[in-house]
């Protein structure tokens, strides 16, 4: 029995690393390295950990509780600080962009989190199968697998939430009502200066607002590299320096509606997304007091996989973006 809890074990750890890798590469850049995303996250987190594994057998059942349990939490964080080393350099190397020290530690966090929370789980229920009495295993193992599919349900609850509430407020460019200010989301440039294909997409969306007079202002938010691109292109295709608001903080999408609220009084807002990323937005602009509108900047060009990609990285987003706007109310 132990010979087979171990595969389990093992499969189980095979399952979770790739999960919450694929979570890692749904939440980052816009880049349409698919390959090169997956591999510099799940690739290292792989090798590490099971590396590690065998030298230490971490699989070893026969060892007490307390013993077996400290010695894969310990292994784990031993691996997941020479995983992230790891990735810092590829990415570096590759793309010639540094993994911010913020993002390091969340990710830390979020995966070391949910690798315990298996660690715990499952040895305990590889405990409770090993006594005489199978059947309160058996009711608590069903327990559990209702437990997570409660769980799965309420996370994605607020991405379906988003899309159901602010679908009837998303617009054309022809056909969106008059605003004070659109909100221009960054979305990534690549190391030579050259912005991705989502940020032309925006800038040149919001572009067309302000020529038909739609808005009056154009509010930049991303990086410093990102406004000032974005800036550029605007300049570049006729647009006054006066007319153009810079917020090179907006590190996040909620970073960019904080910042908004607090920056500018306007009264209506035009975010300018692309559709699958303008729900979430919208939800969080109006969560932080924004009343808001949005426009699809959409170009119906992109493959159907990196579509899927992107939708399946906004459920995540999305019920980080919950989270972060509970955490806040509570602060105050």
């Amino acid at each position: 029995m132990r010979k087979g809890a171990s595969l389990a074990l093992i499969l189980g750890d095979f399952i979770v690393i790739l999960i919450s890798s694929l979570f890692l590469v749904f939440r980052s850049s816009y880049t349409p390295w698919l390959s090169f995303d997956l591999s510099i996250s799940l690739i290292p987190y792989l090798l590490s950990w099971f590396g590690l594994a065998s030298v230490k057998n971490v699989y070893d059942l026969t060892l007490l509780e307390r013993n077996f349990i400290q010695r894969n939490i310990l292994l784990w964080l031993v691996s997941i600080l020479l995983a992230e080393a790891v990735r810092f350099i590829l990415k570096y190397l590759v793309t010639s962009t540094i993994l911010t020290f913020p993002g390091i530690v969340t990710e830390i966090v979020q995966m070391s989190f949910i690798f315990i929370l298996w660690k715990f789980g499952s040895y305990a229920v590889y405990r409770l199968s090993s006594q005489p009495n199978h059947q309160i295993a058996k009711r608590i193992l069903g327990a559990g697998i209702f437990a997570i599919l409660i769980i799965g349900l309420a996370a994605i609850s607020p991405f379906f939430y988003s899309v159901t509430k602010y679908s009837k407020d998303i617009y054309s460019v022809d056909g969106i009502p008059n605003a004070d200010a659109a909100l221009v989301l960054g979305a990534g440039v690549w190391s030579d200066g050259t912005p991705s294909t989502p940020l032309i997409e925006r800038i040149g969306t919001a572009i067309d607002l302000y020529k038909m007079g739609r808005v009056r202002y154009l509010v930049l938010s991303g990086s410093q590299q990102e406004t000032e691109v974005m800036r550029q292109l605007a300049v570049d295709s006729g647009i006054r320096n006066n007319s153009l608001l810079l917020d090179p903080h907006g590190f996040s999408t909620l970073d960019s509606c904080i910042n908004l609220f607090q920056d500018h009084a306007f009264p209506r807002v035009v975010v300018v997304s692309q559709k699958y990323h303008l729900f979430r937005a919208m939800y969080l602009c109006n969560s932080v007091g924004i009343e808001s509108i949005g426009v699809s900047a959409d170009s119906h060009s992109e493959l159907p996989e990196t579509i899927l990609r992107r939708y399946l990285r906004e459920i995540g987003a999305t019920v980080l973006g919950f989270i972060e706007i509970q955490a806040r109310r509570v602060r105050g």
